[in-house]
């Protein structure tokens, strides 16, 4: 009876333990949702394992199911939840949420990105929802796996920097913004294609930069502390 007690328990416990939500609830993503909250679920099934062995077994091994049991809590539990956790964690990371975290650093990008009165590249594209998610992410993301991958490095290095207090301010591009991460949305629109039709291939090599035209009147972000392209 106890036993099924402490495990109604656990089995409340992990329906109570909510999942990060979505910033617009029409972007809502019910795989990530579900995942997270049987990933908590297995991880209380996991300490409940660990729990029940400790008290039937009082530490001890006897036969194939006090093994199963512990193999189950310490091994394959584990392992599966650290590597889907990791995936949802990767996933997560790629939020604005997850940038304004690092607030010593980043906490002005993000407040100037939400502002409706500011008139950067940033609150242009966040306000009129030209980008309806991840909005960081996806303008400083270059396309395909290769910038993916790019960016989870760069981002550790990041991670690492802020929390060694070894960032220097102002917060710099480590290199110039590259017009690809431009053309990638825009390259292509029916409103783009038109406009710049007569030196689209000075762009697409190159020799022009997307800011050149735009950074004048609307600067990549627009600081309190002063201008900042990016």
């Amino acid at each position: 009876m106890f036993h099924r007690k402490l495990w109604a328990i656990f089995l409340g416990l992990s329906f109570s333990i909510p999942a990060l939500a979505q910033d617009n609830e029409f972007q809502h993503d019910p795989i990530e949702y579900y995942t997270s909250r049987i990933l908590s679920l297995i991880l209380i099934a996991g300490i409940g394992l660990v729990l029940y062995s400790l008290i039937r077994y009082r530490g001890r091994t006897k036969g194939p199911l006090s093994w199963g049991l512990l193999l189950a809590a310490v091994g394959v539990i584990p392992l599966t939840t650290g590597l889907v956790g990791t995936v949802l964690v990767f996933e997560r990371a790629e939020r604005v949420e997850f940038c304004a975290s690092c607030h010593l650093t980043m906490k002005e990008y993000v407040d100037d990105l939400k502002n409706p009165d500011s008139k950067s590249l940033a609150s242009l594209h966040f306000k009129n929802s030209y980008i309806p998610s991840n909005q960081c992410y996806q303008c400083h993301t270059s396309y395909g796996m290769h910038g993916t991958v790019e960016a989870k490095m760069s981002g550790m290095i990041d991670v690492y920097k802020y929390y060694t207090r070894t960032f220097v301010k102002p917060i710099k591009m480590r290199t110039p913004y590259k017009n690809d991460d431009c053309l990638k949305c825009h390259s292509g629109s029916a409103k783009w294609q038109p406009i710049h039709a007569d030196f689209k291939d000075a762009i697409y090599s190159g020799e022009s930069k997307c800011l050149d035209c735009h950074g004048d009147e609307h600067p990549a972000h627009t600081l309190a502390s002063g201008t900042a392209s990016k």
